[in-house]
């Protein structure tokens, strides 16, 4: 991506001498000069604005500052007063002043108080005393809270106090008195308007011309010394290549990242819409894509050319691949190839490597079931790497590399390792189900499996029938047969509660629904449905599979019971409702929970069926298949009529194997192996 436009025209560097007179070729602005030429306008604006009274505000605290001291001064003055004056208003003369006396009052003024005015106060009669601290604080709030109050203005201020009380009517023998008292009181309350001050330095900085080196002009004379300034001159001029610009490089790989990006998100919302309702997914696709790119960065910043070679690019691809599909994996890998080229310092070469890489990855693990598919991925991985990287050598390199090859070879390796490493920890973090997991839910000996083996065997074995028919027709309609098989071999977990309830448990044993009636026994029948959920739920079991086991029946009929019921009701069949005898469902939401809702009843159906042969079995099937769609059980499944049809197909090739026509022989026939069989064998 970064190409250099323009060809080196001057070497030459900052603290260099210039070999010759360098003059622009057109007219051109000095960024320095500019922002000298700015910086002292700004400087002599703010200057001048700080002089004028009308980019400042009246501090409003100040005001209420000073009144607060002078309630202060007066509540303590008043008090003093009484060691001065006699009850009936005299003065008693024998108690002094003294001359420190005045330092008690000082943290209420802007000023000191004389010892003067103090008596002066102290020694007032009350009537004119009352005069003087009403007129008082009256002056000076008017002051404070309406005058713009400077140490420059203040004696204009002061000038018009005697005005003021004159207004005012203020005592004769007061009014002196109130304007010694407020020269010592007010003080300068004005706080710099920052918000005129910034829109005049914004109107200087918008109305100041930048200072143009015009054409021809001399920049750089000869055996001058080279400056900074200078530099970016000769950039602008294109004089010399812009090697040093790293904000542009940033701005335009951090660009191209968010294209790539965007570009991978619109692929994601185009193709893959229902990921965006798992947040945990998208979350694992960027930070797999950070992980790998991080790791080829990392490979690149160490000083050995062949070493980003290494970098697993192959990780991501598989990873994403098994947990989530192919076809995004491989979008994937062709974002991170691109990416890695460009970290790879703009290397052509190393991009396709990636690539290629990448998408054999996922071509390998297209199938995957078990960790080996992962070390059998990472052995083709190797081969493929070290055969591609020799031949992007002989095409774009004139010196082979060994060590390339090498390195590339083993990064089929390292990348299977990493997965199988990875790859647990994915799973939990992000609640993912991988094939492995679901073998492991297959395996006979879970926990779960188990107890339905022991306590509901005709149940288990009913399971397992379900699964070998699911799965043979889910390969038909492009279903995930892993999931269908493990989906039938827990849809009834929930019998292991009370297995005797139902018929396939019930060896030789009385039924017990004869003594309840039918809609106790339906309830009793629907209700293994959500004791199943539960069981599973408890065991941490994914939640696909708890979605198959709660929509295996959807909201489907317990037709036996609702017959039962209405044959009992006889003329009151007005009353019985036919909601109490369903499934709570929800209907089936995804082709594995029909699969398996199909294959539980068609299993359970044959099984009832006496002398059942291919064309009782078919027909069987399709009555089966019939009833559920036209009561809606596949309405919300997606499922189409040919889908229906090739399950059926499905079904049939199972059951037909199982119940199939035996041969009858013939009497004579039967007979001659019975005597063989009892005198030994005639070719003896």
């Amino acid at each position: 991506m970064h190409v250099n436009l323009f060809p080196r025209t001057l070497d030459i560097k900052v603290g260099q001498v210039s070999q010759l007179d360098i003059r622009t070729p057109r007219d051109i602005i000095d960024p320095e000069a500019t922002r000298e030429a700015e910086k002292a306008s700004l400087d002599l604006v703010t200057k001048e604005a700080k002089n004028d009274l009308s980019y400042y505000l009246i501090n409003k605290s100040v005001g209420f500052a000073v009144i607060n001291d002078l309630n202060k001064f007066f509540k303590k003055i008043e008090q003093e007063r009484f060691k001065y004056h006699t009850p009936d208003g005299g003065i008693i003369e024998d108690i002094t002043i003294t001359k420190d006396q005045p330092t008690k009052y000082n943290s209420f003024f802007y000023q000191p108080i004389s010892l003067t005015l103090l008596k002066k106060i102290l020694l007032l009669p009350e009537n004119d005393f009352l005069d003087f601290k009403i007129k008082s604080l009256e002056v000076i709030r008017h002051l404070v809270t309406t005058q713009k109050i400077s140490k420059a203005n203040m004696e204009t201020i002061l000038s018009g106090v005697p005005q003021i009380l004159s207004d005012k009517q203020v005592l004769p023998q007061v009014s002196p008195m109130i304007l010694n008292f407020v020269t010592i009181v007010i003080r300068p309350n004005l706080v710099l308007d920052k918000v005129k001050l910034n829109k005049l330095q914004s109107q200087v900085r918008m109305n100041m011309p930048p200072v143009i080196r015009e054409q021809n002009e001399l920049i750089i004379a000869k055996n001058q010394v080279v400056t900074a300034n200078d530099i970016d001159i000769l950039k602008e001029l294109h004089f010399i290549a812009d090697e040093s610009n790293r904000l542009k490089v940033f701005f335009s790989l951090s660009f191209f990242v968010v294209l790539m990006i965007g570009l991978g998100w619109a692929y994601v919302y185009r193709f893959y819409p229902k990921l965006f309702q798992q947040e945990r997914m998208v979350y694992l696709l960027l930070l797999l894509i950070l992980l790998v790119v991080g790791l080829i960065k990392a490979f690149s910043l160490i000083n050995l050319d062949s070493l980003p070679y290494l970098a697993p690019i192959s990780l991501a691809a598989m990873l994403v691949a098994i947990l989530v599909d192919s076809q995004l994996a491989m979008a994937i890998t062709i974002m991170i190839g691109l990416l890695g080229g460009i970290i790879g310092d703009y290397n052509l070469a190393l991009t396709i490597f990636y690539v290629g890489s990448g998408l054999v990855s996922v071509l390998s693990v297209n199938h995957f079931h078990r960790q080996w598919d992962l070390v059998r991925s990472g052995l083709i991985l190797a081969v493929f790497n070290g055969i591609m990287v020799v031949l992007l050598n002989l095409l774009f390199s004139t010196k082979f590399s060994y060590e390339a090859v090498l390195l590339a070879a083993a990064n089929g390796i390292f990348s299977a390792i990493l997965a199988i490493g990875i790859l647990p920890f994915v799973e939990h973090i992000f609640r993912i189900t991988t094939p492995i997991r679901l073998l492991e839910l297959a395996n006979p000996s879970h926990p779960l499996l188990r107890r339905l083996q022991i306590e509901a065997p005709g149940t288990y074995h009913h399971s397992i029938m379900v699964g070998n028919l699911a799965e043979a027709a889910a390969q038909g309609i492009g279903a995930d047969t892993l999931w269908v098989r493990v989906g039938s071999y827990y849809h009834d977990i929930g019998k292991i509660k009370r297995p005797y309830f139902f018929v396939e448990n019930q060896f030789a044993q009385e039924n017990p629904h004869e003594k309840l009636n039918p809609s106790l026994s339906t309830l009793v029948i629907t209700y293994h449905v959500k004791e199943g959920a539960d069981i599973a739920r408890e065991h941490g079991l994914p939640d696909k599979l708890i979605e198959i086991i709660e929509q295996h029946h959807g909201t489907d009929l317990v037709r036996y019971f609702y017959q039962k019921a209405t044959e009992s009701l006889q003329d009151e069949r007005e009353t019985l409702i036919e909601e109490d005898f369903r499934y709570e469902g929800p209907k089936p939401q995804s082709k594995e929970a029909v699969l398996v809702m199909l294959a539980d009843s068609v299993e359970a159906a044959v099984r009832a069926l006496p002398k059942p042969t291919p064309a009782k079995i078919e027909a069987l099937i399709q009555k089966i298949i019939g009833e559920r769609l036209e009561d809606g059980q596949f309405d919300e499944s997606n499922l189409t009529l040919k889908d229906l049809n090739q399950i059926k197909n499905g079904f049939m090739k199972v059951l037909a194997g199982l119940y199939h026509t035996r041969i009858e022989y013939p009497e004579k026939v039967l007979k001659e192996m019975e005597n063989k069989k009892a005198h030994g064998n005639s070719y003896q």
